[in-house]
C-alpha cells in the first residue's frame, strides 16, 4: 500500500505540462467591413487641421492646392490600388487560405470572376501584416491589433508613417507633414 500511494505522489509532482503555441487570429471566415479611421500627425513643417470624410487611402497627399495662406492637400482615390484605399461601412475585405491572400471588395455572385488576390504574410511576434500587390509591386506593412485569439470581431490596422512633400512656387519641395492611418474593421 505504501508503494501505490509513492507512486501516486511521484505522479502528481511530475505530472504531464501542456504547451501550445499561440497562433495568429483566424482572419478567415467572413468578410471584413471597414468601419471607421484616425489620421495622427507625427511631424508637420506647420499647424496641421485634417478634415475626416468616408474616404482614406494609404498614400501620401499629393493633390495641393494654395488658399487663403495655407495649403490643401487631397488624395487621388481612382489611383490608389484597392488594398490602399477605404470608404467607410463600402470597403470590405475577405482572406482566404490561412490568412495568406486578400480579396477586396470582392462581391461573390454567380458570374462573379474570382479577382487575383493580394499576398499577405502576417507574424504574430511583431504583430505585423503585410501585404503584397503583385499587380503594381507595392508593400503594405501594418500593425495589426484583433480583439482575441481565435475568431475575433474586431481588427485595428495601423499603417507605417506616410509623408506628404508640399511643392512650392519656386519648384522646391518640403517634407510638409508625416502621418500615420489606423484603420478599423469588423464582421
Amino acid at each position: 500500500m505504501k508503494k501505490l500511494i509513492l507512486i501516486l505522489i511521484a505522479f502528481t509532482l511530475f505530472g504531464c505540462e501542456k504547451y501550445e503555441l499561440e497562433s495568429p487570429p483566424r482572419l478567415t471566415g467572413g468578410k471584413w467591413i471597414f468601419t471607421d479611421y484616425e489620421v495622427t500627425v507625427i511631424s508637420a513643417i506647420s499647424p496641421v487641421t485634417i478634415v475626416k470624410n468616408d474616404t482614406i487611402c494609404i498614400n501620401s497627399f499629393n493633390n495641393q492646392s494654395f488658399i487663403s495662406g495655407g495649403v490643401l492637400m487631397k488624395q487621388n482615390y481612382q489611383q490608389t490600388a484597392s488594398d490602399r484605399r477605404f470608404v467607410k461601412g463600402k470597403t470590405t475585405w475577405e482572406f482566404d487560405s490561412n490568412n495568406k491572400e486578400l480579396y477586396c471588395d470582392y462581391l461573390q455572385g454567380p458570374w462573379s470572376v474570382k479577382p487575383e488576390p493580394f499576398w499577405v504574410n502576417m507574424s504574430l511576434y511583431n504583430q505585423t501584416l503585410q501585404i503584397n500587390n503583385y499587380t503594381n509591386g507595392s508593400v503594405t506593412n501594418y500593425t495589426y491589433r484583433a480583439n482575441d485569439i481565435g475568431y475575433p470581431k474586431n481588427l485595428t490596422l495601423v499603417s507605417p508613417p506616410i509623408t506628404s512633400d508640399l511643392y512650392l512656387s519656386n519648384g522646391t519641395r518640403d517634407k510638409a507633414v508625416t502621418v500615420r492611418v489606423t484603420l478599423y474593421f469588423s464582421r
